[in-house]
């Protein structure tokens, strides 16, 4: 899969996407980042902590793929953003979206993103 293609896909989906990178199972990026003329909200440190505990909740999740089948995404709404995540073989999707975007248009960003995904398979 074309990461950088899948990112540029997403930024596509909604102005109000922050954030779209592929990471690793250790939370290192792959591809992707923050759209061009935004800032992160976190400093960089912060940003590896948030995104290696992304990447071992995911492989916590997978305990439970056996008895509850596999997790497809997570969405968190916190007060300055709210975070889409995906999971991918290997890999994941984190999205992050503007805290003004209601969680009807987070879902459906989530939804087309699945479609994105899984037109990549």
């Amino acid at each position: 899969m074309d990461f950088a293609k899948l990112c540029k896909k997403v930024f596509a989906l909604n102005d109000d996407i922050r954030y779209a990178a592929v990471i690793d199972d250790m939370g290192a990026v792959m591809e992707g980042g923050m759209r061009k003329g935004i800032d992160s909200i976190t400093d960089q440190s912060n940003d590896e902590l948030y995104l290696a505990q992304t990447a071992l909740r995911k492989s916590m999740r997978e305990k439970f793929d056996a008895s509850m089948g596999k997790a497809r995404f997570a969405y968190v709404e916190r007060d300055k953003i709210s975070i889409l995540t995906f999971f991918m073989n290997g890999h994941t999707l984190v999205v992050t979206l503007e805290p003004n975007l209601d969680s009807h248009t987070a879902m459906d960003i989530a939804e087309d993103t699945l479609e994105i995904l899984d037109s990549k398979r």
